[in-house]
């Protein structure tokens, strides 16, 4: 998204934008997104750039704006925070130097439509979750309101959320410019505003844009009648965080979910419309032990959604969760820093437990019959969805 926004700014102020590995000798400014996983390989591409090229080297990212450290040798600058802030000043010819700060939060409905035209759109999809192509991201919030310690949404994005009219305008350009015809809405929390999204809804169904959407959201932030109008304008994939089904291994993230029998009559009543649910859980969190993760995954297998995801918990740099546990980090390598490997102590399980645990998770959840018939069935009613 961050590429999208910088790419108009950078458009509109006359530049031309290059989208790829290979960087012309007279660039003046590459931008690099950081990650955890890969900044071996954004470094390297850092070095063949400026052996190539005389462009300014800037990284964005929460990971180089938390571990800076790690990319000063290889960058001119490190913009901390969200790079749309710096957006019009680095179109304008301001290049900052070594570590700097995002201004002011800034309101996103003052922010460009996000220019794609550099980009190969075409080959942009969210399958197999969802068909419909050309298909391209939408934020239409930023953030999020709640405070569960091991998530970098509220750390490194401020909250703010666009007006459904700023929002639908940019989906009719996306369609009349790129032919969009799938969407993902990528705010963390799109339905905290549960009027201001039935306003996005009734938009984009009284301008007639027939598309297909996932959104990610918080099931205790759902009701039917919402979901209904969700499915009305193209809900079809729904995302989730359900994390654990133990309260207080919950409570030890500062994260609260709803009732379980909310949670089960959303996902069931998703289902039944026709909205595929992918869940999100958590091993391996704190105070998790093999019964609680036992626990969880049984309950997962009573969801029994589309998706269920389980990811082993992870410190991200920049969280308080990260600094409450920095102490107790035993893998040296930000590359194992995956979301499936084991990277700290745990008080009440080893790696090779957590790992054995992840595996039996996936395969006791996807090789069910349950499971399976349920498959089947979603798979015939979304080839029915034309």
């Amino acid at each position: 998204m961050s590429y999208g926004y910088l790419s108009a700014f950078f458009r509109r102020a006359g530049h031309e934008v290059i989208v790829g590995p290979h960087v012309p000798p007279d660039t003046d400014l590459a931008m690099i997104q950081s990650s955890m996983v890969e900044h071996r390989a954004e470094l390297r591409t850092a070095e063949e750039i400026r052996r190539s090229s005389r462009a300014k080297i800037g990284f964005i990212g929460p990971f180089s704006g938390a571990m800076p450290e790690l990319y000063e040798a290889h960058a001119d600058f490190i913009i901390r925070g969200e790079p749309e802030a710096w957006g019009k000043r680095l179109a304008d010819g301001e290049i900052p130097s070594g570590v700097v700060n995002e201004t002011a939060p800034f309101k996103s409905d003052d922010l460009p439509v996000p220019d794609w035209s550099p980009f190969p759109v075409r080959s942009y999809s969210y399958l197999p979750a969802l068909r419909e192509r050309p298909f391209l991201p939408v934020l239409a919030s930023r953030g999020c309101t709640f405070s569960c310690s091991y998530c970098p949404y509220p750390v490194f994005y401020h909250w703010d959320k666009r007006s459904p009219d700023s929002v639908v305008a940019e989906i009719r350009e996306l369609v009349g410019r790129y032919g969009v015809r799938g969407l993902l809405f990528r705010d963390p929390l799109f339905t905290a505003d549960r009027k201001r999204v039935r306003a996005i809804c009734e938009g984009l169904l009284s301008d007639g844009l027939k598309l297909r959407w996932a959104c990610e959201t918080r099931l205790d932030l759902l009701d039917e009648s919402l979901i209904d109008v969700l499915y009305r304008a193209g809900l079809r994939v729904l995302n989730v965080a359900v994390e654990s089904a133990d309260e207080a291994v919950l409570a030890g993230v500062k994260r609260k979910n709803p009732a379980l029998r909310h949670q089960e009559a959303m996902v069931d009543y998703c289902d039944r419309k026709g909205i595929r649910v992918t869940v999100f859980y958590v091993l391996g969190l704190p105070d998790d032990t093999e019964e609680t993760i036992r626990r969880t995954v049984q309950y997962a297998k009573r969801l029994n959604t589309h998706v269920a995801q389980f990811f082993v918990c992870t410190p991200f740099p920049g969280t308080a969760f990260y600094e409450s546990l920095k102490d107790r980090i035993v893998e040296p390598d930000w590359e194992h820093f995956d979301c499936y490997t084991p990277t700290f102590r745990h008080d009440h399980l080893g790696p090779e437990q957590i790992l054995r645990l992840k595996e039996w998770a996936y395969c006791s959840y996807y090789y069910r019959p349950a499971w399976l018939a349920a498959f089947a069935q979603r798979l015939a009613r979304a080839l029915l969805d034309r």
